[in-house]
């Protein structure tokens, strides 16, 4: 053999170990991604899927009365009050204490939390140096079911020695009461 023979020899033998090589890493990756292949499709998956819907409360209405609770209405602003009967509140004297009971009702589908009233007054009744005074009596629970219903007390007092300066002297009440759910 020559020295052309045993260099061509050592190429071969050369080039096998590299193929035998190259063929033995293709092997070893094909392996590897055949095993995480063979992890990732073993493993089981399950879902749990939630539907559902939502709504509004279809009411919220504060209705008032003064007949006892005989007719109620939506009196929703100042414009739309509910009057007291005139003869509630007439014909005051020294040391009058009269009491009127007004009548509130949750006409809604939600329960409602009665804030407490809110009492205006004016005219010269009210004024002065011993004016009428105008109290309101909150209902008896700061909640109101739907459907339920609450009685207000408005009492309007004078003094024992109301002066005779107020004969003839007249004055307007408005009270709010607001219902919220």
């Amino acid at each position: 053999m020559t020295t052309t023979d045993v260099v061509a020899v050592d190429q071969d033998r050369d080039k096998r170990r590299r193929r035998g090589a190259i063929v033995r890493f293709a092997l070893a990756s094909v392996a590897v991604l055949g095993v995480g292949a063979a992890l990732t499709s073993a493993t089981w998956t399950d879902d749990a899927w939630f539907d559902g819907g939502a709504s509004a409360v279809e009411s919220v209405e504060l209705q008032a009365s003064v007949d006892g609770g005989t007719t109620w209405y939506d009196a929703d602003t100042e414009n739309q009050a509910v009057s007291i009967p005139a003869d509630a509140f007439k014909d005051l004297n020294q040391g009058a204490d009269k009491t009127f009971s007004l009548q509130l009702k949750n006409a809604g589908s939600v329960p409602l939390t009665l804030g407490k009233g809110v009492l205006t007054t004016e005219g010269a009744l009210f004024e002065g140096t011993a004016p009428a005074t105008a109290t309101i009596h909150d209902p008896s629970s700061s909640q109101l079911d739907a459907g339920a219903t609450d009685t207000v007390i408005l009492q309007v007092t004078t003094p024992d020695d109301w002066p005779e300066d107020y004969q003839g002297t007249e004055g307007t009440m408005t009270l709010q009461f607001t219902g919220e759910s």
